[in-house]
């Protein structure tokens, strides 16, 4: 078998095998890919990877650039509390500007974390159905992430 193997690619070098496949790389007018024809164009070189193909293959065109609005909200408002404490004399930390709920104002974490620093702030204040499902939450992220992820 592995004769045969080695005959046959000697004769493939020497010129008595068929002759190699020919590909042409095509290009649509529009975003996507396309099928190029495989037969017709130029004669491929044994390096290519396009050698010895027996099927059309697929082109990728690179994506067609998005057009991105630089105004929106968030982009306009980016850095808008940077200068609070220059201009306003250091009396206001930007922190205290943020609107929403006390125990995320102005601090990051994981789920995990927030949940259980909204049981900290105001676990005490809490209707006892949504401290039953606030536990059950903490519990089950507990162990969730004790048992998976890359903090374990």
């Amino acid at each position: 078998m592995a004769a045969l193997l080695l005959r046959t690619a000697g004769w493939a070098l020497l010129g008595r095998a068929a002759p190699l496949l020919r590909a042409e790389r095509g290009i649509s007018e529009g975003g996507g890919a396309c099928w190029a024809p495989v037969r017709p164009g130029l004669p491929v070189p044994l390096s290519s990877p396009l050698a010895g193909l027996t099927r059309p293959i697929r082109i990728k065109e690179p994506p067609q650039r998005k057009q991105v609005d630089r105004w929106t909200k968030k982009r306009a408002l980016f850095g808008v509390y940077d200068y609070v404490g220059i201009l306003g004399g250091f009396q206001i930390h930007p922190k205290s500007l943020i609107k929403g709920p006390t125990w995320l104002r102005g601090w990051r974490g994981n789920e995990l974390q927030r949940c259980i620093r909204k049981k900290q702030m105001v676990g005490n204040r809490m209707f006892v159905e949504d401290l039953h499902k606030l536990n059950k939450r903490i519990r089950y992220l507990y162990r969730r992430f004790n048992r998976t992820g890359k903090h374990r």
